[in-house]
């Protein structure tokens, strides 16, 4: 029931050091998805450049309408690639987060009976009641 006296000081510093990491791994994981998303932009506004430089050459529609279906193929890939690169990111910076809080903060778990019990009455709802059952 007793805390050791050389413990008394470290009681604190439980939540304070959980929270602390955790903001830490959100924090880098927000630096991986900037990072991430950065090169992607550059990455997509090298390709726009390069599909104008290609258009403008182009003589035959046949030619044009290659280079647009190519260029929508490679963008639609390139896109699906990074969503699914951040995603993975985001995953990744979730499970960080929450391993590192996890042991100092449980959370409990619904339980059914809890969800499904009665709530209570607010008192100006039991006035008006008892005043109409009167």
């Amino acid at each position: 029931m007793f805390i050791d006296p050389q413990q008394f000081g470290k009681v604190g510093f439980a939540p304070f050091e959980a929270v602390t990491a955790a903001v830490t791994s959100a924090t880098q994981g927000f630096w991986a998805v900037t990072t991430e998303a950065a090169g992607y932009s550059q990455k997509s506004v090298a390709n726009v450049f390069s599909f104008g430089e290609k258009l403008s050459r182009a003589r035959k529609i046949e030619d044009i309408i290659q280079l647009n279906s190519d260029f929508a193929k490679v963008t639609f890939d390139d896109f699906t690639a990074e969503v699914t690169k951040i995603g993975g990111i985001y995953a990744d910076m979730a499970n960080q987060t929450m391993r590192g809080a996890k042991p100092e903060f449980s959370v409990r778990p619904l339980d059914e009976s809890v969800t499904n019990a009665p709530r209570p009455v607010s008192p100006r709802k039991q006035e008006a009641t008892a005043a109409n059952s009167s």
